[in-house]
């Protein structure tokens, strides 16, 4: 993968190797020294979010962002008649069809030093392009919403458009910018470039466009996740792990125990696996109920064990083969809680 930041002054042209679908971090001076460079300030304003869903990696958001380009840029707008709500579009954008744009100024507003304002409302829906739930129920949520050059003419290659962060302190997002379940963290503007991976068929080569990213970074409260996830969990383990305890002759009741318990985590994981979309990694809850699976079925073998070495015993061996079972119970139980403390551990910090 090509660093942005050691991208040449000029471009890479068509090759025969495989382009790849790919956001870089941009350095933002190495591009404007570029000699067709057009720098365009982008600033953006986000009044809420709202409607996330983990299951289909998405979110709603409404809110403002607006452009300031030079004269260099409006003669190429005034020459091909380009609107200017089409110089920019969100890459990361889903559903357009019930998405709406509303420009704020009609026309492009010349400003006192040359350049050209223009500011656009917009709300829609947008895809979550990497989502990290590895730690989850205690996760961090990054909600991107990606602006970039609409149109192949604006790609770097060609006319160099290099899209700059604006830099005044105003808010990034309003006081309602919340998500049931989250507290926001932090929101950032961050200037990259993409490369789509394609030539779509016309032989340019890998193109790079210029993009800005509005980041929102989201975090659970760790209270009510311990409440609400960990604790079920934590409930059902304990109470198999505390089975054992029961002396060795009722062995009814020792069996229904690990088989209850076994049978309350797998509904518990099935309600948790709705929350979240399709992963091929095991998240740290989901570490806790795989322990709890195996607490489960050990503790039932083991039960099998005690009742089948307690029936066999006659009158006079019975409180002997108590003593064992008891022993070997006690022993079982350190190892689990042992075992389990372990695996949370690699869980959290694989």
């Amino acid at each position: 993968m090509v660093l942005v930041a050691n991208l040449p002054n000029s471009l890479p042209a068509a090759t025969n190797q495989p382009y790849q679908n790919r956001y870089e971090p941009a350095n933002t001076a190495k591009l404007l020294s570029r000699p067709n460079a057009i720098p365009v300030k982008v600033g953006g304003y986000i009044e809420n979010y709202h409607d996330l869903s983990l299951g289909n990696r998405r979110f709603n958001a409404e809110g403002y962002y607006w452009m300031e380009w030079p004269q260099a840029l409006q003669d190429k707008i005034e020459q091909e008649k380009i609107e200017p709500m089409k110089l920019l579009a969100f890459a990361n954008q889903v559903d357009e069809w019930d998405s709406t744009f509303r420009s704020v100024n009609a026309n492009p507003t010349k400003l006192p030093n040359g350049n050209y304002y223009y500011s656009v409302h917009f709300s829609g829906h947008f895809y979550i392009p990497d989502l990290n739930l590895r730690r989850s129920p205690f996760e961090t949520l990054q909600l991107p919403i990606i602006i970039e050059g609409h149109d192949d003419s604006l790609a770097l290659e060609n006319l160099g458009v290099v899209l700059t962060k604006d830099n005044t302190k105003d808010a990034l997002v309003g006081s309602d910018a919340e998500i049931d379940g989250y507290k926001l963290a932090s929101v950032g503007m961050h200037p990259m470039v993409h490369s789509y991976g394609t030539s779509w068929g016309l032989g340019n080569g890998d193109l790079h466009y210029s993009a800005m990213e509005i980041l929102a970074d989201l975090t659970t409260s760790p209270v009510a996740s311990l409440v609400i996830w960990i604790l079920p969990v934590l409930i059902v383990i304990g109470i198999v792990l505390l089975a054992p305890s029961l002396s060795g002759e009722y062995t009814d009741t020792r069996l229904a125990i690990p088989s209850t318990g076994l049978l309350t985590l797998i509904f518990l994981q099935q309600t948790y696996r709705a929350t979240v979309p399709a992963l091929d990694y095991l998240t740290f809850l989901d570490w806790l109920y795989a322990c709890g699976y195996l607490i489960s079925i050990f503790t039932f073998l083991l039960f099998l064990w005690g009742t089948n070495i307690y029936q066999s015993a006659n009158e006079c061996e019975k409180s002997n083969a108590l003593m064992r079972i008891d022993k070997i119970d006690s022993v079982f139980q350190l190892s689990a809680l042992l075992a389990l403390m372990l695996a949370s551990a690699l869980a959290w910090w694989a």
